[in-house]
């Protein structure tokens, strides 16, 4: 044995062969940035209406929404391999609201949910009917408040257990439950069917 073979096994990498590395690690970069950022576009506005469902301060939300979003930015190589990656940023934003609301209970003299909830609007457009439905959902538990808004952005019972970590019946009550109180809660306010038309002569309907 002469050697040759143990010395060449040391021989460093040809620059062609790093630079070609390099290049492709950019490339490889640049296709994950636009396809996060695609991701991300499509995907915010229904996350953001999901955790509003439970949570009634937008700065909150919108604020772990871009914590989420960051972090999923750096993680994105292995979030893009989830079969749900909004899931993910469900998940995390709401982990991170959570952590919040708990900070600030720990330094208020009362929890946000005993704050009053914001006044009832009438029912003109659809923004109102939204703003609406909103006010309505913060009456109810967040896990309901929660499924009712993710089944309306067209989750399936399934994609909800799976991303929540529930079982499909216990999302299939949460639905039913949540129904149940919006639907007391529009009558309450008026309201009888699902065009947010408002009854004559109050709760009691025309005669």
């Amino acid at each position: 044995m002469t050697g040759v073979e143990g010395t060449a096994a040391l021989t460093p990498e040809p620059v062609d062969g790093q630079a070609a590395r390099r290049a492709e690690a950019a490339r490889l970069k640049a296709d994950h940035d636009q396809e996060f950022a695609t991701f991300a576009e499509g995907s915010y506005h229904t996350v953001e209406r999901i955790l509003r469902a439970a949570c009634w301060d937008r700065e909150v939300v919108q604020d772990a929404l871009n914590e989420a979003y960051l972090h999923g930015h750096v993680q994105w190589s292995k979030i893009r391999t989830y079969t749900e990656p909004i899931g993910w940023v469900i998940i995390t934003a709401r982990n991170k609201i959570r952590k919040e609301l708990h900070r600030r209970q720990r330094e208020a003299a009362f929890a946000p949910e005993d704050l009053p909830p914001a006044p009832h609007t009438d029912i003109a457009d659809a923004w109102e009917a939204q703003e609406t439905l909103r006010t309505w959902l913060h009456h109810l538990p967040s896990r309901q408040a929660e499924v009712f808004q993710m089944s309306r952005e067209g989750f399936s019972n399934q994609d909800i257990a799976r991303i929540l970590g529930l079982a499909e019946n216990s999302v299939r009550s949460y639905k039913l439950a949540a129904r149940k109180r919006l639907r007391e809660l529009a009558e309450e306010a008026g309201y009888t069917n699902s065009e947010g038309r408002r009854r004559q002569g109050g709760s009691r309907g025309p005669r």
